[in-house]
């Protein structure tokens, strides 16, 4: 606590010091001109010698210097913490996400691929579907890949997904398992108001949203996997697994089996971190 203490004292001395060299740098006089001002030279006054009574050391009275009780250490705890910032109202958030989002090391690439809108009620949605082992079926949080599955024929109406096929995910799945996440949860804690909002608002459930958060963590982390080469079938439009145990798999299972293993190696490797910060809070 006296650490973040000080930390927010240090900020703020320096905010304090920029804001003085802010207005040192545009101040501009009434008439918006620069004048010089030439100040007289002051003229120095005569200084009289003042005498001191010669004393004998022997007949000097000692000096008694008075104990005092030191001043009281500063409690730093004490010290009250600045006003959080308030927070807009849920239907006007998008803003306050994108701006914090924004300030993170990877924020410019993770805005590339997240929803234009409505960003906190769709994370909530998500979220919760993963939680109960589904994915929804519009409305994600991030912007579709584009690309098409990359498949080789090898019978009539039987196919084998490529590897190719995984690289579509590489760049989303690098920067979500790039981002710092401390920097991610910083973001999360101070909007985590909205994020319970939203969760009471769509009557999911009537609980903690950091619970839902885990829970889909744990829903990931325990997710069957496999090797391919997957072979596949195309009834109609889509494709669909040719073996029945693929197919059978959860959406969620199937949705790690698309991102190829490396990316789900990766993302599987990063979510403990969030994990451990999210059952902190609990």
């Amino acid at each position: 606590m006296a650490h973040k203490t000080l930390a927010i004292i240090a900020v703020l001395s320096l905010i304090g010091v920029l804001f003085l060299v802010y207005l040192g740098l545009t101040f501009e006089s009434p008439e918006g001109a620069t004048r010089t001002v030439e100040i007289e030279r002051p003229v120095p006054r005569p200084v009289t010698p003042v005498t001191q009574p010669a004393v004998d050391p022997v007949d000097a009275e000692p000096i008694v210097i008075q104990e005092t009780e030191p001043a009281p250490a500063l409690d730093l705890q004490q010290v009250p913490e600045p006003d959080a910032e308030p927070l807009p109202a849920l239907n006007d958030s998008d803003t306050a996400v994108i701006s914090r989002l924004a300030g993170l090391e990877l924020g410019a690439s993770l805005l590339r691929m997240l929803a234009p809108d409505d960003i906190i009620r769709k994370f909530v949605v998500f979220t919760y579907n993963v939680a109960q082992d589904e994915l929804p079926q519009v409305e994600y949080p991030l912007r579709g890949v584009g690309g098409d599955v990359v498949v080789e024929e090898i019978d009539n109406n039987l196919y084998e997904m490529q590897p190719a096929s995984y690289r579509r995910f590489d760049d989303m799945i690098d920067t979500l398992v790039g981002l710092e996440p401390e920097q991610a949860m910083t973001v999360y804690r101070a909007l985590r108001p909205l994020f319970q909002e939203a969760y009471a608002e769509l009557g999911l459930g009537s609980g903690d949203f950091d619970e839902v958060l885990v829970q889909a963590i744990d829903r990931i982390m325990a997710a069957d996997t496999a090797t391919g080469p997957f072979q596949l079938i195309k009834p109609s439009v889509m494709y669909v697994y040719a073996e029945g145990r693929i197919e059978d798999m959860s959406p969620v299972e199937k949705q790690l089996l698309r991102l190829g293993p490396e990316n789900t190696e990766k993302l599987k490797g990063r979510l403990p971190a969030y994990r451990e910060r999210l059952q902190a809070g609990l």
